[in-house]
């Protein structure tokens, strides 16, 4: 059944106030909206606005709408997560959540299910047609509002976790199979450990759309229930059933492999603000994920991401040129140039994910503090990596 078109594009307009960006209200959007909502949720939602309210004044919402049974509508609202606890200090509120990053993925990354599989596809459909967008001077035109945003001061949505090698380390309380009992610590472990009790892993968004669509897995060996939320979403996730409990000690575990096979530690934030609350880490790869892989293959998908360390060289002479950190880096910031015999480093490009120095048999460079916010435009077709 048809939504009213005004009221759909009202709600879009509702989610994208509470985000650090915004999703079109493109006709594959609003038939998004038609799947997933009947038009009773969607009055509800406009009615609870963008502030946030305790479960009692979002009840208040639905009664006086004339709403019957609450307990029953606000399971569904709850399983389709279009509202979330705020954050980890105030987990009584609940807010709209953003379309993308936040609801789409929120639902998606639950087990598959025919309604899941109909809300990702339709996304994706969106997604895909951002390809035609990528010519000139529309291109132009969509990476210089991003960089009148960088201006204006506005930050980026999500932040790379480095895979970084410190003196400090995680003692565990008990040994893993496979895995030492002290891990060298990088920033990503230091976000685990801030909430070692809340810790849940879920299936990966695109990973999920690639096996439904391709029944291919991921090309790097990673599995599909890759991406991990901490705090109070991990919480959120786990009573809505999309997502499930870990321990610490096997969250730990699972970075250190995802590491292994080349994953970016990408961490979300509320509102997709890198300024915010980390709620979320994907652990990305270029061969799957939609930022990565977008980007390097010329989907209108430009790069704009807070980096917390950078590459340092230690000795170039100890390479060996077997492009390893070549193969590992996902915007092509690194590499070795076998007709210069050289090797070659941009640190324009470079997002700080720590792969080149995780996946170099020598110590070549080392990963150093570095703080910066990366944006690399959108290549053009011809520029793809991919």
């Amino acid at each position: 059944m048809r939504l009213p078109e005004n009221k759909v594009k009202e709600l879009i307009a509702l989610m994208n106030s509470v985000s650090n960006g915004g999703i079109p209200p493109q006709p594959p959007i609003l038939e998004l909206f038609d799947l997933a909502m009947d038009e009773k949720t969607v009055d509800f939602l406009l009615a609870v606005g963008s502030e946030p309210k305790t479960i009692p004044q979002l009840e208040e919402v639905y009664t006086a709408m004339g709403g019957e049974d609450w307990p029953a509508f606000w399971q569904r609202v709850l399983t389709m997560s279009f509202l979330h606890p705020l954050n980890n200090t105030q987990r009584h509120l609940y807010q709209i959540t953003p379309i993308f990053p936040g609801w789409v993925e929120f639902f998606t990354a639950g087990p598959r299910t025919p309604e899941r599989e109909a809300v990702l596809n339709k996304f994706l459909e969106f997604w895909n047609s951002l390809r035609q967008l990528n010519k000139s001077p529309i291109r132009e035109m969509l990476d210089g509002a991003v960089m009148k945003d960088i201006a204006n001061g506005v930050p980026p949505k999500t932040t790379v976790r480095g895979v970084v090698e410190e003196s400090r380390s995680i003692a565990l309380s008990h040994p893993l199979q496979s895995v030492q009992q002290v891990l060298t610590a990088g920033d990503v472990y230091d976000l685990l450990s801030r909430h070692p009790e809340e810790i849940a892993i879920a299936n990966c968004f695109c990973r999920q759309y690639k096996k439904i669509n391709t029944e291919a897995d991921c090309g790097q060996g990673i599995p599909l229930e890759s991406c991990m939320a901490i705090g109070v979403i991990a919480k959120h996730l786990v009573e809505n059933g999309t997502a499930r409990y870990i321990s610490y000690e096997e969250a730990v575990q699972k970075m250190a492999f995802f590491e292994d096979h080349g994953c970016i530690h990408t961490t979300f934030h509320n509102h997709n603000d890198a300024g915010d609350e980390a709620i979320a880490i994907c652990n990305c790869c270029a061969d799957c994920c939609l930022l990565y892989g977008g980007y390097r293959t010329a989907n209108i998908s430009k790069l704009y991401v807070r980096a917390l360390h950078v590459p340092q060289m230690v000795d170039e002479n100890k390479c060996v040129g077997c492009n390893k950190c070549g193969k590992a880096c996902p915007t092509a910031a690194t590499y070795y140039d076998r007709e210069a015999k050289k090797l070659v480093f941009d640190y324009d490009k470079c997002i700080g994910c720590g792969q080149c120095v995780h996946q170099c048999p020598f110590e070549v460079r080392k990963m150093v503090p570095g703080r910066r916010d990366v944006f690399l435009k959108t290549l053009k077709p011809e520029e793809a990596l991919a």
